[in-house]
């Protein structure tokens, strides 16, 4: 993915960043999708991402240290307008899933037979001794049906992800069905489609929604347990949910006026992106058929050596990679908290840019690695870097369609009159008081706004020793040569 300063580049400055990625796996394979189906490059790198991390599911994780251990697990959610190809392209990167879970069943449906008798005749064995514990009186022998049942629960737990054939994915479901099906898949199950889907169940959810909550721990490998009355328990101890979903606009601009998810940091775990239609035909170019192979067989080794490891599969990272990162996640550590709902996703995001990068690398590596995937080196780090700087790109042009409404009209307002309060430092009070709006919250999203973009940087008052009272609000002062700058555009296109 190209690194620039704005969010989407030209076509000239597109294909003069080549050199970026032309030694890269997934560069060629995007850019063989981009020219034969006429769509961006970034929507195709970004479905590329998505089923890599479905491939995945979280049972990759990267070793940073003794202490933390970060499983490899993201949420993708493209936007774009429709007619722009999210449904081919979606198909295209997720048909050799589709194809691997048909022979793997197909191969494994013997044992998933004799692993589903064995597990019924395993629960009822364990009745017929609950029947005898509560009628025995000899404690030898209540302690040998004890053990007896507690050996068969065991052998039920260890069988339980053969009794099922193999579900990579999951569309549109309830709360309870979902952490029912990632029961049966060992708590591994992903999404990914080129409509809204569970996410919408996220969009509208209500509050204390269960399904938000899920996704939460389903993010991080947190347990998750479902009691309903009359059933058991269901206990997922490292539930994920690779989630990766393509929305229109509308459905963002949904998911910003549903005030009951807000701050509940869910957005900071989102890597949007939101990709403009590309003026091309589609179909003038086909598929290399070796590019096409080598996807599949990418792929496939991927999902092979995944759904054949009987354990977690531990990647590291060596001393550049690491040094790398390291340098990267720090340079958005003094980074300052906006004001308003964009300013506190913002915060989120920026929060969890560790995680982002690590599960960006090693959905690179684990594709670019072609079976070496024990160590992440520099080059799988590099590029997971810049597809981090470009979708911190991408997550302020989406907080944008989340986040409208009045801010930007606002913002804008203030951008056409020099007052006096940009005189010395103001706070969002004063814009309030000078522009006379009622809302708090539309003065915060206007100010916002206008730092995003460098046009106003926050005002650090001397610290006065001994000083008491309530704290001052966070004060601005105007950068005049950039809001000048940015006037005279609005004013003279």
């Amino acid at each position: 993915m190209k690194i620039s300063t704005s969010i989407h580049a030209s076509a000239g400055q597109e294909y003069a960043q080549q050199d970026r990625g032309n030694q890269s796996r997934i560069f060629a394979i995007c850019r063989a999708v981009q020219d034969s189906y006429g769509v961006p490059y970034d929507m195709c790198m970004v479905t590329c991402l998505s089923a890599i991390n479905s491939a995945v599911r979280g049972k990759v994780v990267i070793r940073v240290n003794d202490d933390w251990i970060e499983p490899a697990n993201a949420f993708f959610v493209l936007c774009a307008e429709s007619g722009t190809g999210k449904s081919p392209v979606n198909a295209f990167f997720k048909e050799p899933m589709l194809t691997f879970q048909q022979q793997w069943n197909e191969s494994h449906s013997g044992e998933i037979l004799q692993n589903k008798a064995r597990a019924l005749g395993n629960k009822k064995r364990i009745r017929a001794l609950e029947r005898q514990i509560e009628k025995q009186k000899d404690q030898a022998q209540f302690d040998k049906i004890v053990a007896e049942i507690s050996a068969l629960q065991r052998m039920s737990q260890v069988s339980a992800l053969r009794t099922h054939g193999l579900e990579i994915f999951v569309d549109d479901i309830t709360n309870k069905s979902l952490l029912e099906v990632m029961a049966q898949q060992g708590g591994r199950v992903a999404v990914m489609e080129a409509e809204a889907s569970l996410f919408r169940h996220f969009v509208n959810a209500k509050p204390l929604s269960p399904i938000v909550d899920t996704l939460l721990k389903a993010f991080s490998g947190e347990p998750v347990q479902l009691k309903r009355s009359g059933e058991d328990m269901l206990v997922i101890e490292q539930p994920s949910l690779a989630m990766n979903v393509m929305v229109q606009p509308a459905v963002l601009e949904e998911l910003g006026r549903n005030k009951a998810i807000i701050g509940r940091g869910l957005f900071g775990r989102i890597l949007f992106y939101v990709c403009n239609p590309q003026p091309k035909y589609r179909g003038l170019a086909q598929i290399q058929s070796d590019l096409k192979a080598e996807y599949a067989e990418t792929i496939h080794a991927i999902l092979d050596h995944v759904e054949s490891s009987k354990g977690r599969i531990v990647l590291s990272m060596d001393s550049e990679a690491f040094l790398e990162w390291n340098c990267f996640v720090r340079s958005f550590e003094g980074l300052h908290k906006g004001v308003g709902d964009a300013g506190e996703v913002i915060w989120e995001w920026c929060g969890k840019t560790a995680k982002h990068v690590l599960h960006l690398a090693a959905f690179i590596h684990m594709f670019e690695s072609k079976g070496r995937w024990e160590t992440i080196d520099r080059k799988s780090m590099s590029l997971a870097i810049q597809c981090a700087r470009e979708f911190y790109n991408a997550l302020l042009h989406a907080l944008e369609i989340i986040f409208p409404e009045s801010g930007v009209k606002l913002a804008n307002k203030m951008l056409q009159c020099w007052v006096p309060i940009f005189e010395l430092p103001f706070t969002a009070r004063d814009v309030q008081r000078t522009f006379g709006v009622e809302m708090a919250r539309t003065a915060n999203q206007a100010i916002d706004w206008l730092f995003r973009r460098g046009l106003i940087l926050p005002f650090q008052e001397p610290a006065q020793s001994g000083k008491v009272g309530r704290k001052h609000s966070q004060q601005y002062l105007v950068v005049r040569d950039a809001w000048f700058a940015v006037r005279n555009n609005l004013r003279n296109p």
